[in-house]
C-alpha cells in the first residue's frame, strides 16, 4: 500500500468527508472516488455512507446492496429532494438545458439530493429519432455532460433503455458511478430508499422482468412520461414527469418534482409535492400534500427479486 493510500485509510477512519478528503489530498473530489474505487477493486472492503446534505462518507464494511441505498438526515424530522426521469440522452428530444435549470433550482433552495427515476440514455430502441446511435458514446456523453456539483448527490434507478445498453454487454451503472462518485447506482428497476426507520422505492419497468409487490410503500415512478398520482394496492404510486421534449398522455409538460416528506418517531407521515414545469420558465403546475397511512414495513431487496 502507498503512503497516500494509508492517509485515505486513516482520513476514513477518522470520518472524513469525500470533499474534506479530496481538498486534504489537492486531488478533486472524481479523482479519489476514483483512487477509492481501485482500492475496492483491490479486495478491500469500503462502502459509502450518503448524507442528505451531500456529504459522503465511508466504512470498512463488507456490504454489498444492488438494490438497496442509506440515506443519513441531518435534520431527523424532514427531506427534501429533487425527483426526475427520462432524460433519454441521445434521443433528438434529449433536452441538457432542462437538467441544467435542475441544478440551478437545486441550488437556490438548498437541496443537495436528486433522485433519478430512470432512462438516462437513449440505449439500443428509441421513439422518435437518435442523434446520437452508439451506446458508448450515449454513456461517455453522461460521465461528460450531466451536470456536476460537489454537494449534490444523484440516486439512480436505471429503467428499460438503460437496461438495453446492460443487454448489450454495457453496464451504463457501473460505467458512470465508477467515474463520478455524484451518480449513485441505485439499481436496475427498482431502488429501496432508506431514511430513518422507514423507507420508499424508486421504481421504473423493465422490458420482460417482473418484480415482486412492493407493499405499504411511497413508490416514485420513472417510464410514463406523465406527472400523476394514484392509490393501488396500499401503496402511494407518484408518476414523475420526463426531464426530456419525450411527452406522452396528452401532456406537454416537461419538468421535475420537488419532494419534502415529513418524519414522526422516525417514520415518514406526510409528503409535501411540487410539479415544476420547465419548457420556458420555471412555472409550478400543481402542488399537493400526501397523509400516508402505511404500516411501515421495511423490504428486503432479495425478497423483491424473483428467483
Amino acid at each position: 500500500m502507498t503512503e497516500k493510500e494509508m492517509e485515505i485509510f486513516e482520513m476514513i477512519e477518522e470520518g472524513h468527508s469525500l470533499n474534506e478528503m479530496a481538498y486534504k489530498l489537492w486531488i478533486s473530489s472524481k479523482q479519489l472516488h476514483q483512487k477509492i474505487g481501485k482500492l475496492k477493486n483491490d479486495g478491500y472492503c469500503i462502502n459509502p455512507l450518503y448524507y442528505d446534505n451531500g456529504d459522503i462518507k465511508y466504512k470498512f464494511e463488507d456490504e454489498i446492496n444492488k438494490h438497496s441505498i442509506k440515506i443519513e438526515l441531518c435534520d431527523s424530522s424532514k427531506f427534501k429532494a429533487l425527483i426526475v426521469s427520462d432524460i433519454h440522452i441521445g434521443n433528438e428530444l434529449e433536452n441538457l438545458g432542462y437538467l441544467y435549470k435542475v441544478y440551478d433550482y437545486a441550488r437556490d433552495n438548498d437541496i443537495h439530493t436528486i433522485f433519478n427515476c430512470g432512462d438516462l440514455i437513449d440505449g439500443n430502441f428509441t421513439r422518435g429519432n437518435q442523434t446520437i446511435t452508439n451506446i458508448d458514446d450515449q454513456i461517455q456523453k453522461v460521465i461528460k455532460v450531466y451536470p456536476y456539483d460537489k454537494n449534490i448527490l444523484n440516486y439512480i434507478c436505471f429503467g428499460n433503455h438503460d437496461f438495453s445498453a446492460y443487454e448489450n454487454g454495457r453496464d451504463i451503472a457501473v460505467a458512470v458511478s465508477s467515474k463520478r462518485p455524484d451518480l449513485i447506482n441505485a439499481g436496475y428497476g427498482f431502488s429501496l430508499i432508506n431514511v430513518q426507520r422507514d423507507q420508499f422505492v424508486i421504481y421504473h419497468p423493465l422490458n420482460g422482468i417482473s418484480f415482486k409487490p412492493f407493499p405499504n410503500k411511497m413508490i416514485l415512478e420513472g417510464h410514463h412520461h406523465k406527472a400523476m398520482i394514484k392509490v393501488d394496492r396500499n401503496n402511494y404510486f407518484i408518476n414523475v414527469p420526463p426531464l426530456s421534449d419525450l411527452c406522452f398522455g396528452g401532456q406537454n409538460n416537461p419538468g421535475f418534482l420537488e419532494m419534502e416528506l415529513l418524519f414522526g418517531n422516525g417514520f415518514i407521515h406526510s409528503g409535501f409535492f411540487k410539479q415544476v414545469g420547465i419548457k420556458k420558465e420555471m412555472e409550478v403546475f400543481g402542488e399537493f400534500n400526501i397523509e400516508f397511512f402505511l404500516k411501515h414495513e421495511n423490504l428486503n431487496e432479495k425478497k423483491i427479486l424473483l428467483k
